[in-house]
C-alpha cells in the first residue's frame, strides 16, 4: 500500500515512539518473555496508561509484538532494541530521538541560511555539546559502537591485516572496530585515538576479552593537531562524513605526514590508510543516501556532504595521498586504501 501524506508526516511521532521505548529499556524488560503493560511499565518507571498506548502503537507497526494473551513481547524488530543483541541499535535510536530529533526540527533554520541547524538550537556543535552534557556524551559513544560492531567485524575478516602490527584508528571512538579486527588478527597490537574524554570513558567501561584490550591503547589527542606515528596500518572510520572538506584535508594531511615518516622493511607494504565511509553514486536516488545528504547539512558541519569515489580520491590527493583500492562491505561502507603519494 502506497503510504498517504498523513502517513509520512506522522512518521516523526512514531520515530520518536521508537526512541522512547529504546530509552526505557522496554526490549530489555521482554528479553525474558512476554509480559503484561502493566507489568512493564513497573520494570521501566512509567504511566501504565502512557505506556499501553506507546506499546499499542510500536505493536501495530511490527515494532514488538503480541501473544493470544494481549501480553507483550519482542519481534525480530524490536530485538534490536535489546543492549546486548549482536546487532543492538538502541543508543543509535535513543540518540536519533534526542539530540539528532531535536536539531531536525530546526530544519527551517538550514534552508533559510544554509548552515546546520544543531548549533542554532544547542549553541554549538554536537562535540561542543558532549563537552558539557555528559549523558549525551555516553550515548553518543554506545550509539558509535552500535554502528561500529558489523563494519568492524565484516572489516576483520575482509581486509588483509596480515601484515598489520600496529593499527591506529583515528577518531576510534570506543575502540569498537579495533576490538573487532584484534579478536581475529592476534599479533596485531592497536591505538585508539579520540578526544581525551572519549578514551577516559571508553578506558573504564572495562569491556571484553582482556586478551584483546591488552593490545588496545587508548591514546587522546587531536586529529586537527597530530596524530599518533609508529602504525603501519591506519583507520578512518565514519570521521570524514561529518566535516567539511577543509577540515577533512586538515585530517588526511596530518595521516599522510606519519605514514611518509615510517619506513617499511623492504619486502614489506608501505604503510597504509583505510577510510571507511559511505561512498554514493554521482545523481543517486537512493531513499537512504537522500536522506543522508540532508541530515548532513542540519546535524554536521556547515558544508559536509556525501561523496563519490571520485570526489573521495580528489580529496585524497589534496592531502598527500593516493587511493590504491576500493572494496564494498555489506553495510554500506566502502574501504578506500590509500598511502602516500611518495611512498
Amino acid at each position: 500500500m502506497t503510504a498517504t501524506l498523513f502517513d509520512l508526516i506522522a512518521g516523526s511521532w512514531l520515530s520518536k515512539s521508537i526512541a522512547v521505548a529504546a530509552r526505557l529499556g522496554i526490549a530489555d524488560v521482554l528479553g525474558t518473555g512476554p509480559k503484561a503493560a502493566d507489568e512493564i511499565a513497573a520494570a521501566v518507571g512509567a504511566n501504565p496508561d502512557a505506556l499501553l498506548r506507546l506499546l499499542r502503537l510500536l505493536a501495530s507497526q511490527q515494532v514488538f509484538a503480541l501473544d493470544a494473551e494481549g501480553r507483550f513481547l519482542n519481534s525480530p524488530l524490536s530485538e534490536q532494541l535489546r543492549t546486548e543483541h549482536a546487532l543492538s541499535l538502541r543508543y543509535f535510536f535513543i540518540l536519533s530521538g534526542e539530540e539528532y530529533y531535536d536539531a531536525w526540527g530546526r530544519m527551517m533554520h538550514t534552508m533559510t541560511t544554509g548552515q546546520s541547524a544543531f548549533p542554532a538550537v544547542f549553541g554549538g556543535s554536537i562535540y561542543e555539546h558532549m563537552a558539557t552534557h555528559p549523558e549525551t556524551a555516553r550515548v553518543y559513544d554506545l550509539a558509535m559502537r552500535d554502528l561500529a560492531r558489523p563494519v568492524g567485524y565484516l572489516l576483520a575478516r575482509q581486509h588483509d591485516f596480515s601484515d598489520a602490527e600496529t593499527i591506529v584508528d583515528i577518531g576510534g571512538g570506543a575502540g569498537e572496530v579495533l576490538m573487532q579486527v584484534l579478536a581475529v588478527h592476534v599479533s596485531a597490537r592497536g591505538i585508539c585515538f579520540d578526544r581525551s574524554d572519549v578514551c577516559a570513558r571508553a578506558m573504564d567501561d572495562g569491556r571484553n576479552d582482556p586478551n584483546v584490550c591488552a593490545r588496545l591503547e587508548f591514546r587522546p589527542g587531536d586529529f586537527f593537531v597530530e596524530v599518533p606515528a609508529g602504525g603501519n596500518v591506519y583507520l578512518l572510520k565514519n570521521v570524514l562524513h561529518n566535516w567539511n572538506d577543509d577540515a577533512c584535508v586538515t585530517i588526511l594531511n596530518n595521516i599522510a605526514q606519519v605514514l611518509r615518516a615510517t619506513r617499511p622493511a623492504p619486502s614489506a607494504r608501505p604503510p597504509r590508510l583505510l577510510v571507511i565511509e559511505p561512498v554514493v553514486e554521482k545523481d543517486s536516488r537512493s531513499p537512504r543516501h537522500l536522506m543522508n545528504a540532508l541530515f548532513q547539512m542540519v546535524i554536521c558541519q556547515d558544508g559536509t556532504r556525501e561523496r563519490t569515489l571520485a570526489q573521495f580520491a580528489a580529496l585524497l590527493e589534496r592531502a598527500g595521498l593516493r587511493m590504491i583500492d576500493s572494496q564494498a562491505l555489506p553495510t554500506g561502507h566502502s574501504v578506500i586504501v590509500c598511502v602516500a603519494i611518495d611512498a
